[in-house]
């Protein structure tokens, strides 16, 4: 018997995949290797049904996309984690973390965590009023107060959403707010380092009430080694939309006549800060090239 199913973790060589109310142990047939497909957690697949709850993976349907880094397909949005303080807040890592998501087409929503480590929320509204100014959903939460949590629960609704973020701001302590039933690991923060012990050891799609979320390794850096530096140009959603009046067609925005996008920086209607990442991360990519 062959049925559709939803890959939810991937756990030695093993595919856990739903087929209508249940969850089978699958392993993909050698012919995957063959046409150079690798199932990932989050694709919808064909499934052979055997008996004792098994399974083999037969067909990988067409992916709406695919991050590579955490792997994961078909995500509708990308939360964001990144906590006030520590760790400490890095717009760097949040901007990287927009240029790729916004490349693959994923509402990327950032989540400020422990907010009670401010003074108040207004002080970490004008913190991150850069991304408000450009359009970027900001929601501020606390694990200790309890707020955050219905807007959360709101966002999550009927969507498939990832959890990227620094280590140790709190993705797997936001899960156990949204759903006790997640019970997730956690530790805390190795001052010294400033930054977090790696708590989740693999990719996982967990069902809630309010939707599916998936949890993933916890790190503090993200490759950008899928983006050629024309990607680049046209990941965030305002620097695509002004590349249009760009004189340039190929305009990368650094040393182009008549560039729209340098035009708005100059008029403070694209932070300046942002672009200033934006051009760090256009090196690192030229770099990579001439590497190899």
């Amino acid at each position: 018997m062959i049925k559709k199913g939803h890959i939810l973790s991937l756990i030695g060589g093993n595919y856990y995949t739903k087929v209508e109310d249940k969850v089978l142990k699958c392993r993909a047939r050698g012919l995957f290797r063959h046409k150079d497909v690798k199932p990932v957690v989050g694709d919808y697949v064909m499934v052979e049904i055997l008996d004792h709850d098994e399974g083999y993976l037969i067909e990988v349907l067409e992916r709406k996309n695919h991050l590579i880094r955490p792997s994961i397909a078909n995500i509708d949005q990308a939360l964001i984690i990144t906590s006030y303080h520590e760790p400490d807040y890095s717009f760097n890592l949040i901007n990287k973390f927009l240029a790729i998501i916004e490349f693959y087409n994923i509402k990327p929503i950032i989540i400020v965590t422990k907010a009670d480590l401010a003074s108040s929320q207004d002080e970490i509204r004008d913190a991150f009023n850069d991304y408000y100014l450009s359009n970027y959903p900001v929601i501020i939460t606390s694990i200790e107060t309890q707020i955050g949590l219905d807007e959360i629960k709101t966002l999550l609704k009927d969507k498939v959403s990832v959890l990227v973020g620094q280590s140790g701001a709190g993705k797997s302590s936001l899960l156990n707010m949204v759903d006790s039933q997640f019970n997730i690991e956690t530790n805390s923060i190795s001052k010294a380092l400033n930054r977090g012990k790696h708590t989740t050891r693999h990719v996982e799609i967990f069902e809630t009430e309010f939707g599916m979320i998936a949890d993933s390794p916890g790190f503090s850096s993200l490759s950008l080694d899928m983006l050629e530096a024309s990607d680049l140009a046209l990941s965030y959603h305002d620097f695509k939309k002004a590349a249009q009046y760009c004189k340039f067609a190929n305009c990368l925005h650094q040393h182009e006549p008549g560039c729209h996008v340098k035009e708005l920086v100059e008029d403070n209607k694209i932070p300046q800060s942002r672009y200033d990442d934006y051009l760090i991360f256009l090196e690192e990519i030229k770099q990579r090239k001439v590497r190899y």
